[in-house]
């Protein structure tokens, strides 16, 4: 199978071979209808001066034969080519040929009374013949009217045989320059088809080094952003979003089994040392409670971890609906309540002055200020406050979670929203509940619903994470 190179060479031969022979056939035809066209010309003035001669006198025998100019050549005016003609004719209105003049036995032409007396008055008519040698010979005849009333014809004829050896030269010519234009237009295609796609060889190669498992390989990107360029750096874009792709992927599965393994890990070392001897009920519910627990919360990290993988492959559907939101932000506000009680939290919520309603999925958005809600309540230290605020602008409806809690680095706000992500070690946060999951769900919910999440944060004076969802 032809490589794409070659294909590429081909097809550029097809169509030079194509347009070189439709722009030698047009040459070939101008030039050819050019020169007869100027032999035409040239036997119209003469036969115009041979008629005027002719008319001088009366043909009733050869002895009346007008004085033709030495050759038969008439004098030319100046835009017409002078040519030497290869025969002259005088014929009367009986097709007998009273003069007649020739350069060359071979050029002798009978006269065809029937055909001549077709002819109209006072016209030329250009024919062309070809002799018994093989030699053309093009005529003009033109019929007119002596003074004596009697009609007679005059011909000239010009050999074709200069324009018969002009058209042999010229097929020769483009006999020899079509291949060889061909044959070199061939091997400069194929050079340029190389030239164009050493770029894409680089591509095959770097996508082989990519198969091959290392993502840290790139494409050289040309200096001029052609379209191999742009599909060069397109390709670098696209191995590059991969490359974090796989990583996060890596990150993620690393966190999980860490989330996972710790619970697990939890429970064995609480079972092996229940049973190494009997205990009593109340040790043994003891055990199981705190088992209990890290069931519970092995639950909910699988839970998370599913929605967001259904999330990822787009099969969590929102059931959207018109939902009032200021409703929705006091209850939910007043369900979390007891967990800001017991770490002596001031939560309160500062409703708008009219309702506000979003069509949204109520489930999920409830989950959302749950999540934003316990976090704060996490993250912030004994007899904090927390706040969350309901206001709008003209598109949208605008929440916002405020709270007194230790802040977040600035080297860790890009990442508050990645999966498993607990803050940085320096913060000594990592020892607060939770599997790290809660914000990721936030900013997933928050995408599906047209919306956006932010958030800022100063060390020691807290953080406001601040949620806009598109009016209703």
């Amino acid at each position: 199978m032809l490589s794409l190179r070659y294909k590429l060479a081909l097809y550029y031969l097809v169509i030079l071979s194509l347009v070189l022979m439709v722009c030698g056939l047009a040459i070939y035809g101008y030039i050819s209808r050019s020169l007869v066209n100027t032999i035409d010309e040239s036997l119209d003035h003469q036969v115009l001066k041979l008629e005027q001669v002719a008319k001088l006198s009366t043909y009733d025998s050869p002895s009346d034969e007008p004085n033709f100019p030495p050759g038969g050549e008439p004098e030319a005016e100046n835009e017409v080519i002078p040519l030497a003609m290869h025969l002259m004719q005088v014929i009367n209105e009986r097709g007998e040929i009273k003069t007649e003049s020739y350069a060359h036995p071979q050029n002798e032409v009978a006269a065809d009374l029937a055909a001549l007396q077709r002819l109209a008055p006072d016209q030329t008519y250009h024919d062309t013949v070809n002799l018994p040698g093989g030699e053309a010979l093009r005529l003009a005849t033109r019929r007119t009217r002596g003074h004596d009333g009697a009609d007679f014809y005059v011909r000239l004829g010009y050999s074709l045989a200069a324009l018969q050896q002009a058209r042999k030269r010229l097929l020769l010519i483009f006999g020899i320059v079509i291949p060889l234009a061909l044959l070199l237009s061939g091997f400069g295609g194929l050079v340029l088809a190389n030239q164009a796609l050493r770029p894409v060889d680089s591509i095959t190669k770097a996508a082989e080094q990519i198969g091959a498992g290392d993502l840290t390989e790139r494409v050289p990107v040309p200096q001029k952003m052609d379209e191999i360029g742009r599909l060069a750096a397109t390709f670098n874009s696209m191995i590059a979003r991969l490359q974090a792709a796989f990583e996060r992927q890596k990150q993620f599965t690393s966190d999980a089994s860490h989330e996972l393994r710790t619970p697990l890990a939890v429970m064995r070392g609480e079972l092996e040392v229940t049973l190494r001897r009997d205990r009593t009920p109340e040790e043994y519910q003891r055990t199981l409670g705190s088992n209990l627990e890290e069931v519970i919360r092995l639950s909910r990290l699988v839970e998370d971890l599913l929605m967001l993988a259904r999330a990822d492959a787009g099969r969590v559907e929102l059931r959207c609906e018109p939902v009032n939101l200021t409703d929705l932000c006091r209850n939910t506000v007043e369900y979390i309540s007891p967990l800001a009680d017991e770490r002596a939290q001031t939560l309160t919520y500062q409703a708008p002055p009219q309702a506000i309603t979003i069509n949204a999925d109520q489930q999920r958005l409830k989950q959302l200020l749950l999540n934003l809600l316990d976090n704060a309540i996490k993250y912030t230290d004994h007899g904090g406050t927390i706040t969350l605020s309901l206001t709008t602008d003209n598109q949208h409806a605008i929440l916002a979670v405020t709270d007194t809690g230790r802040g977040i680095p600035a080297e860790d706000l890009p990442r508050v929203f990645d999966r498993f992500f607990r803050r940085s070690a320096k913060t000594s946060d990592r020892s607060a509940p939770g599997s790290g999951l809660g914000l990721s769900i936030v900013q997933w919910i928050v995408e599906a619903h047209g919306g956006k999440i932010e958030v800022s944060s100063e060390l020691g004076k807290g953080s406001v994470f601040t949620v806009k969802l598109p009016l209703l």
